[in-house]
């Protein structure tokens, strides 16, 4: 099986997706990006970061699927995890979650909503990204909260809306629904 999560930034994804590794013995279904590295991030284990030549021979190759562009950066996922029977959780940006699932079978997709927006907006500040870069990930927030907001389909893509308080009682109430359909 595998699970996604999906939410505005600083809602708390990379955060569930660890504890559900670590907690329930899910793999991680790292994503190739050409993004920058972050400071705390290890690569092939948060992400598979690449140039754009990599990426593209991934793509000709058809090794990659689901492929998109995120401020200014590619991303992708590796279409032999995506047919795996393992049990993967991974973070799929909400209007990529169509394609995904045609992509992967076997899929829980859960859309993470923050209890209060400006402690989503905290988190996000926490990064400490490039100001340009913070600037339009806050941007994103508001399209995105609009988007899923007014979007019907794009609602009934997710098998469960969860609501995160941000203390210990969400992230085990998470646990037990993973638990439930694992």
């Amino acid at each position: 099986m595998i699970v996604t999560l999906s939410g505005i930034t600083g809602t708390g994804k990379s955060f569930f997706k660890d504890v559900i590794s670590k907690e329930l013995n899910f793999k991680n279904l790292a994503i190739v990006t050409t993004r920058e590295k972050r400071k705390n991030e290890i690569n092939g284990i948060d992400k598979e970061f690449v140039d754009d030549e990599k990426f593209d021979q991934l793509k000709k190759e058809e090794k990659i699927v689901v492929d998109f562009e995120f401020l200014g950066a590619k991303y992708a996922y590796k279409k032999q995890y995506l047919e795996s029977k393992d049990n993967y959780v991974t973070e799929v940006h909400y209007d990529t979650i169509y394609e995904f699932k045609k992509n992967a079978s076997r899929v829980f997709s859960v859309y993470i909503i923050p209890y209060d927006i400006e402690r989503a907006k905290l988190e996000l500040r926490k990064r400490g990204l490039p100001k340009e870069c913070e600037e339009d990930r806050l941007k994103e927030i508001q399209e995105h909260i609009k988007e899923y907001s007014t979007n019907i389909d794009l609602q009934k893509q997710f098998d469960y809306v969860f609501v995160n308080d941000y203390t210990e009682e969400s992230k085990e109430k998470l646990l037990q629904i993973i638990r439930k359909i694992k």
